[in-house]
């Protein structure tokens, strides 16, 4: 019926007719399809562009590194003391700089308790030492008169020594004796309670806490407040195990000819402060639930109390003399949390990188003379907070890409924007450092400058050295200018 309808063929006139009209309409259909196939549009091939990905890329070199093992502590005092009552009485007095907070020296007067009782006990002490004196002389002089009639009438006949003894009245001449040693030594604890009465500062410290205050009564044993010395504090660092074998430790028992240096530091105001420390031991034993090795830094004079603490100071870091001036380092605090880094050992042919450019799974991306991107693996010895220490995967002048890496472009080619080489690391801080300029590597480029400064963000871990890659006219580079 469609084909009688739409090309005018006529309907068949019977059923039996049916069969062979239907396959002459299927030939037809099949020959109308066919004929629209082969006529069909060609279609155009569309030519995809190549496009280019441009990046940031750093260039690293092997070189002589010591490691420097990175941890965390708070700071503690070195010495800390409770100062409990030794006698008991009402608190006449409290020192000017008994407060939180308040700096004494050793001796100062921190509470003064009522010493009437005590100036009386004394008293009385001092005369039991001069009755027992007298009581002792007596003895003695009795004694005398005793040996002499001894002599007189000792010729008739021997007597025994007991007896002797008694007629020259030994046994009461050691019994005085013995009751002016007790005067003597009740005059010495006498003595001693009424110079408890005023409670001294043990050393030059800083008090924590004070717990009580003028007119209170206290006991034997009462605390009355807490003071440290602000000679040296002590900073706890956990080191895990498995980084032992890069730290060059002393051997317990031995006497420790070499000393460890760490650097402790602490970001105030977007400022870095840093304070130099060394290794004072080490707790030996592994904690079983963490598997960390604790070691004690120990800071000398934190306070800046006892010694002239340089603070401004001015670095050369270009021909015209331009200087920087520098931050007064703080205080480090009693109850501070400080970063610190240990120092290792010393390890040859290893490569640092900073830690942004490392993938999760121990890869990154390198670019080839080619300007094509690829993925490798390192294995990584340690890391700390800026840089990875790479022994395996890198070789000198490998230019690794930084940042966001885009790569789903099919056939897209690698065009390096910013060729950026690592500033020389900066040693561990000590007191001898701040004026020793820091050196290049030998294979660094000539003209990047040493890091004067330690600054934040991404420009705290290198210094960049800026060049288009694109080739001029003679087919060379231009020439990097340092940054």
């Amino acid at each position: 019926v469609f084909l009688s309808l739409t090309y005018g063929l006529p309907t068949p006139p019977c059923c039996r007719c049916r069969a062979s009209y239907l396959q002459m309409c299927g030939f037809v259909a099949l020959a109308i399809a066919f004929g629209l196939y082969t006529t069909r549009p060609e279609r155009e091939a569309q030519v995809q562009e190549k496009t280019t990905v441009v990046v940031d890329a750093i260039e690293v070199y092997r070189e002589a590194l010591q490691l420097k093992i990175q941890s965390q502590g708070t700071v503690v005092p070195g010495t800390e003391t409770k100062l409990a009552a030794e006698v008991q009485g009402r608190i006449i007095e409290v020192g000017k700089h008994f407060v939180a907070g308040g700096f004494v020296r050793k001796g100062d007067v921190l509470l003064r308790i009522d010493d009437l009782e005590y100036k009386t006990a004394l008293s009385r002490a001092q005369a039991s030492v001069a009755s027992a004196k007298t009581h002792l002389a007596e003895e003695r002089g009795r004694a005398e008169v005793a040996y002499q009639d001894w002599l007189r009438y000792n010729k008739e006949g021997k007597r025994s020594a007991q007896a002797k003894s008694l007629a020259l009245r030994e046994p009461q001449i050691e019994e005085a004796e013995a009751n002016l040693q007790a005067a003597q030594a009740d005059l010495a604890r006498a003595r001693e309670n009424l110079s408890r009465t005023a409670i001294k500062a043990p050393y030059d410290g800083l008090v924590r806490s004070r717990d009580v205050d003028l007119g209170q009564h206290v006991s034997i044993g009462t605390a009355l407040g807490i003071c440290f010395a602000t000679d040296t504090v002590e900073v706890r660092l956990p080191i895990p195990e498995h980084k032992l074998a890069l730290l060059e430790l002393p051997i317990p028992g031995q006497p420790n000819s070499k000393t460890v240096p760490i650097e402790l530091s602490l970001e105030i105001n977007q400022q870095q402060h840093r304070w130099p420390a060394t290794l004072a031991r080490i707790e030996s034993v592994v904690d079983e639930r963490s598997r960390v090795l604790y070691l004690v830094a120990e800071v000398q004079d934190p306070y800046q109390l006892s010694s002239v603490h340089s603070g401004n100071i001015s670095n050369s870091i270009s021909d015209n003399s331009s200087a920087v001036r520098a931050v007064a380092t703080p205080p480090l605090r009693v109850g501070t949390f400080v970063s610190a880094l240990v120092a290792g050992k010393t390890l040859d042919n290893i490569i640092r990188i900073p830690q942004n450019v490392l993938q999760t799974d121990n890869k990154v991306w390198l670019v080839d003379s080619n300007g094509s991107m690829f993925e490798q693996s390192v294995t990584v010895i340690a890391n700390d907070t800026d840089f990875a220490y790479i022994t395996a995967g890198l070789n000198d002048a490998d230019r690794i890409a930084m940042g966001y890496v885009d790569i789903s472009v099919p056939g897209a080619s690698v065009e390096i924007a910013k060729l950026i080489q690592l500033a020389p690391p900066e040693p561990l801080f000590t007191p001898d450092s701040l004026n020793t300029p820091a050196l290049m590597p030998a294979n660094a480029l000539p003209d990047v400058l040493p890091d004067a400064t330690r600054s934040q963000s991404s420009a705290k871990i290198a210094r960049s050295v800026e060049s288009d890659r694109s080739l001029d006219a003679t087919g060379e580079d231009p020439a990097a200018r340092g940054i």
